[in-house]
């Protein structure tokens, strides 16, 4: 995606274009696995401000952009990309060795069956194992 790419995706969003964003968005594609809050910290230290990060990242969560993974690490991480929420549901590979989170994009689509009167609002599957790198 290049950078018309980005502003368009903005715009859709209903987010103002800044150079903040389109970066970050950037970033994300170019990332093969998710990115903790220290991750982005440490890739954007010159570019901005903790609490700039904080907003930005929830922007981009409520609108779609990205989405949110508990690993159950303590520590979320974000990956490009909707959230698994209603017919986007994926699971998530985490490395056991290093800790580092993948969206399993090829994965089926996990739709679990319920109790009566449950509702799901949101499936998260957690895959943990060895990472090819590891």
């Amino acid at each position: 995606m290049k950078k018309e790419g980005y502003e368009r995706l903005l715009k859709q969003k209903g987010l103002k274009k800044t150079k903040i964003r389109i970066a970050l968005i950037q970033h994300f594609i170019n990332m093969e696995h998710a990115q903790s809050y220290n991750d982005l910290q440490a890739a954007f230290v010159e570019e901005l401000d903790k609490s700039t990060l904080y907003r930005n990242l929830a922007s981009f969560e409520q609108t779609g952009i990205i989405h949110r993974i508990d690993d159950h690490s303590g520590m979320a991480k974000y990956a490009f990309g909707e959230s698994s929420m209603k017919g986007n549901e994926h699971a998530h590979f985490v490395c056991e060795c290093c800790e580092t989170v993948y969206c399993m994009e090829e994965s089926v689509p996990i739709q679990p069956i319920v109790p009566k009167g449950f509702q799901t609002n949101q499936v998260q599957t957690i895959i943990k194992g060895i990472c090819a790198n590891c």
